[in-house]
């Protein structure tokens, strides 16, 4: 593996962990559709102008185009509302780690639609991710609303590997990280407002001062920071090498959850990030 592409994603995941966890501190002051909307709406002119002082933002063209925009209202918008909606009424030490197993499925995704090479270790990755899934949704003293949100959290998962493969995609045929980040975000703000617009009509929107802040700096770590040291190294390095390598963010996020959110993992919650982490980590041999 390309050493700078490894530096960059792993940096990357360190930002995603702190989004999510940050994240997850916000929606308990706001409504997830109003914390939806404000990241990529605060992110999007750091991105163009991003884009023009690296000098990196032109017209792909209709279908490129099209994608990229299918990529942002996918990952920040469809997938963001179901993920922070899970965040906001579940534990961030046991929804990040099967929302995070996406790296597994965008190596499934980036064999089957990019004709990348099969990995020995897919299969098993596959089955301890399933696995470390079981034992985070097993019940101690949470609902038994909590099992039902595994299989959405799995979905989450879903999601954003198929997303891995349309960056790649539209990088391999030369959009530039600065066009493809100025596409994306704009488009998950415009799709993440008219959603807020949709759930807030009849209640107005409450903004939370702090709840603001938070929002900004989960935006900036996760979709113009995190994205552009993501993006950069897809653009040096194979989809299916460099998505396992998202799932540092497990531990990073895992971490973070009992740092700044104050949360008490169990031992089988524990367990469970261990198996599904190592489900990952396989999947880079």
């Amino acid at each position: 593996m390309n050493l700078i592409a490894l530096a960059l994603m792993l940096a990357a995941t360190l930002c995603w962990g702190a989004d999510q966890t940050i994240g997850k501190l916000a929606v308990k002051r706001m409504s997830v559709s109003v914390f939806n909307a404000l990241r990529p709406t605060f992110v999007a002119p750091l991105a163009i102008i991003f884009a023009f002082s690296t000098n990196s933002l032109s017209y792909p063209g209709a279908f490129l185009t099209a994608i990229a925009i299918l990529a942002g209202v996918i990952s920040w918008c469809v997938a963001c509302e179901l993920y922070f909606y899970l965040l906001k009424r579940g534990a961030v030490h046991k929804i990040l780690p099967i929302g995070n197993s996406h790296p597994v499925w965008g190596v499934f995704a980036a064999i089957l639609f990019l004709g990348e090479e099969v990995i020995f270790f897919i299969f098993v990755s596959a089955a301890l991710v399933i696995i470390g899934a079981y034992f985070l949704a097993q019940k101690e003293q949470e609902t038994g609303r909590w099992k039902r949100m595994v299989p959405l959290a799995l979905l989450v998962a879903l999601m954003w590997g198929a997303v891995i493969v349309l960056n790649k995609f539209c990088l391999n045929e030369g959009v530039k990280v600065g066009t493809l980040l100025t596409i994306e975000v704009i488009s998950a703000a415009v799709a993440c407002n008219i959603v807020m617009g949709i759930h807030q009509i009849r209640a107005g929107i409450k903004l939370d001062k702090k709840g603001v802040w938070l929002s900004f700096l989960s935006g900036f770590l996760g979709f113009f920071i995190g994205h552009v040291l993501y993006l950069s190294a897809l653009g040096i390095e194979k989809a299916s090498v460099l998505a396992p390598i998202n799932g540092a963010v497990i531990p990073f996020g895992f971490l973070l959850s009992i740092l700044l959110v104050r949360e008490r993992p169990s031992k089988k919650a524990i367990l469970g990030m261990v198996i599904v982490f190592t489900g990952v980590f396989l999947a880079t041999i």
